[in-house]
């Protein structure tokens, strides 16, 4: 629709947004009260700031929007009363753009991303979101198995929460806490030789067949373990998931050298495990928790808090062998 005055539908956006929410008050209010006076007692701004907006709004659509005078105040022209519910339009639909994302913010509604670093977060995270979720049934979760890099790269993109990770490589941009220190340690089967002594030297362990955890992180981590130590370990078994590898420690395939443990001493095929402590000198791997830098969302910062809850507790300590 075309105005008498020439304004297109599509002047808003030609005009690349000049006038400000404030003009945009200033003029609905002065049409509404009839006066600049009374504009400007509701709004809480001085008449002179009202009757520059006035001024600005009709420089902008260079027109004649109100009749001033002083007898009456203002009056709005049929054009200046379109202008001002269009004006009122568009605040309204601020307005609930305002109100909707304050509600994401501060809710524990939508969706919760969460990327975890796959050999150690399944041990606890479910005990950590299951009663944020029984408490919040509007809230929904998506988890992905990442690696150090990726779990940061889909961050910082946007894809994800929050990520849990093993520290390694930290980029900039992200607000990162420590969460624990994981020390290495021996899984071996039930009734193992190695067994016997504790904690377990590295030279010891070197002599055993090693099944390997073959993920980007933990990988080079064991690796440089033995390096570190002069050692080359008889790696005869290569897999990539921490379940796989306690199967085969179970099955007597060999031992494990891993981070974290679960709360359970069984493998899936039903063998009894044993998690020995490595020598106490060697380098541990750090489990962090990040987020974008600035406030997280409100379900964010929910399941952030009731993880730092959770490290403090008797739980969490099963899940490191020192």
């Amino acid at each position: 629709m075309i105005f008498d005055i020439g304004i297109s539908e599509e002047l808003p956006m030609q005009t690349d947004l000049r006038l400000s929410l404030r003009a945009l008050r200033a003029f609905v209010a002065a049409v509404d009260h009839g006066s600049i006076t009374g504009a400007a007692r509701v709004l809480n701004l001085a008449a002179s700031a009202v009757a520059a907006a006035l001024d600005q709004v009709e420089a902008e659509f260079g027109a004649d929007l109100l009749i001033r005078t002083r007898a009456r105040g203002i009056a709005a022209t049929a054009e200046g009363r379109e202008i001002a519910e269009r004006f009122r339009h568009l605040l309204e639909d601020y307005a609930d753009v305002m109100d909707h994302g304050r509600a994401l913010a501060q809710t524990l509604s939508g969706t919760l991303r969460i990327g975890y670093y796959a050999p150690v977060a399944p041990a606890f995270l479910p005990a950590v979101l299951h009663p944020i979720m029984r408490e919040n049934p509007g809230l929904r979760l998506e988890m992905f198995e990442h690696d150090n890099d990726s779990a940061q790269e889909a961050l910082l993109n946007g894809a994800l929460d929050v990520i849990l990770f093993a520290g390694q490589d930290l980029r900039s941009g992200i607000d990162i806490r420590p969460l624990c220190d994981l020390p290495p340690y021996v899984l071996a089967p039930k009734g193992h030789n190695l067994t016997r002594t504790t904690p377990v030297q590295i030279r010891d362990a070197a002599t055993c067949p090693i099944i390997q955890l073959d993920r980007p992180l933990a990988r080079p981590y064991v690796e440089r373990l033995f390096r570190q130590q002069g050692l080359k370990p008889d790696i005869v078994a290569r897999v990539d998931s921490t379940e796989m590898v306690r199967s085969l420690v179970g099955a007597g395939a060999g031992i494990a050298i891993l981070s974290m443990k679960p709360f359970i001493d069984v493998s899936y095929g039903g063998d009894d495990l044993v998690a020995l402590p490595l020598q106490p000198d060697l380098p541990k791997l750090q489990l962090f928790v990040g987020h974008v830098l600035g406030r997280p969302r409100k379900p964010a910062a929910v399941f952030l808090e009731a993880l730092d809850a959770f490290m403090s507790t008797p739980a969490a300590s099963r899940l490191i062998c020192a």
